[in-house]
């Protein structure tokens, strides 16, 4: 069945990316149509047809094992490309977003998850929090290709979802860490062994990218590395650092986003090296990634949304970003038009769903069904509503400033 499952894949990324250009201009999106696809294919496979959680469980393996290469990947591109130095009042923006906003997020939806549902317990909780926190502008790309939007507004939200899910991953880990210690009755010197994996990772991360960076800088300088081999830096390097930090008992993911960090610092040269590895080779891992999620995800929880789960799901879209941006940016030069623009384009994606995917190897979903449940409806909502809406709310953004001005 895995051959088939490929083969699928590819026939629907080809079939979208021949008819990309008509589909954009209708606001669909190659998440938007991964997802649908990968929901679409699992009927034949009998997918939709299991018990709840018996397609993730019986694909968990594959699924994660991906899902920690592409994590991997995407959180060290995202730092090593990164122009920090490009634009100020992008870089101020994007401080704002991700040192008072995001805490600010994750702690609102945390207490917004306990208010509505006091069952779930806090830590649960706050693993749900952590999951849908990250953003991913990747599900809005007409926002960063809209030229008329303002340089600081765009580059702003895409160095925010660039860092965010990386600040994010050591929480996170930390939280789900602890609430399989709990569950298990483990040892008490958790809190030891999770802090030194992540300063592990951090410490192979950090020395490897940055010397990392002074061999790319010298190759590049020196001209000794020829074109198709750039391309394929970054995959190489955060695949390298991922694993050798596991091996050496560090946490991967850590040392992949320090990695990127160091190797970004450490070099001139290197983003727009290691950026040409490039959209066409992001944009395939983002739609397998999707894809992945809509045949296998989806309908192993869809049976578990709830009313419940709605409400926290638009709530958190609609009303808690958007509150905890604009608390954000009190004090900023940015006009209400613009703070509004900033706070809806927090898309979830696919941190999200990695997130949640590498938690179901460390728990057993069938015990965390609810979260489980509603980060994939929240996941699904958003590829939708953002994806639809990039388009027109960057054009209503510009029409808004130009009459102002």
């Amino acid at each position: 069945m895995f051959e088939w499952v490929i083969i699928l894949f590819l026939g629907s990324g080809l079939a979208y990316g021949l008819f990309s250009r008509r589909l954009q201009r209708r606001n669909i999106s190659s998440p938007m149509m991964m997802v649908l696809s990968g929901a679409i294919i699992a009927l034949p496979l009998g997918i939709w047809h299991e018990a709840p959680m018996t397609a993730l469980s019986g694909s968990i393996h594959f699924a994660t094992t991906f899902a920690e290469m592409t994590l991997a990947i995407i959180l060290f591109l995202d730092a090593a490309v990164l122009n920090f130095r490009k634009e100020r009042a992008a870089q101020t923006l994007a401080t704002r977003l991700l040192l008072v906003g995001l805490p600010l997020t994750i702690v609102a939806t945390w207490a917004f998850i306990v208010g509505i549902d006091p069952t779930i317990g806090l830590i649960p909780a706050l693993i749900l929090a952590l999951i849908v926190s990250p953003t991913d502008a990747a599900l809005g790309r007409p926002v960063l290709e809209n030229t008329d939007v303002p340089e600081a507004v765009r580059q702003g939200i895409n160095i925010e979802s660039g860092l965010n899910d990386g600040l994010v991953l050591p929480v996170f880990t930390t939280a789900v860490l602890l609430e399989a210690n709990l569950l298990s009755n483990g040892h008490q010197g958790w809190v030891k062994d999770a802090l030194l994996e992540i300063s592990i990772g951090a410490g192979i991360g950090i020395a490897c990218g940055f010397v990392l960076g002074k061999i790319v800088n010298r190759a590049v300088t020196k001209d000794t590395i020829i074109d198709r081999f750039e391309r394929l830096l970054g995959v190489l390097a955060a695949l390298l650092i991922y694993l050798l930090a596991e091996q050496l008992g560090g946490n991967g993911f850590v040392a992949a986003f320090a990695g990127g960090l160091a190797l970004n610092i450490s070099s001139d040269r290197v983003r727009d090296t290691i950026e040409s590895f490039g959209e066409a080779e992001a944009e395939l891992l983002t739609m397998l990634t999707f894809f992945v999620f809509g045949m296998i995800v989806v309908p192993a929880v869809y049976e578990n949304w709830t009313w419940t789960m709605l409400i926290f799901s638009i709530a958190s879209l609609v009303i808690l970003r958007p509150l905890c941006v604009w608390i954000c940016m009190i004090g900023s030069p940015y006009s209400l038009g613009e703070k509004l623009y900033i706070g809806w384009f927090g898309p979830r994606g696919i941190a999200s769903v990695i997130y949640m995917l590498i938690m179901a190897t460390l728990v057993s979903p069938a015990h965390f069904m609810p979260l489980f449940a509603a980060g994939t409806m929240i996941i699904c909502i958003s590829v939708v509503a953002h994806g639809i809406s990039a388009a027109p709310a960057s054009n209503a953004l510009v029409r808004y400033l130009s009459r102002k001005s």
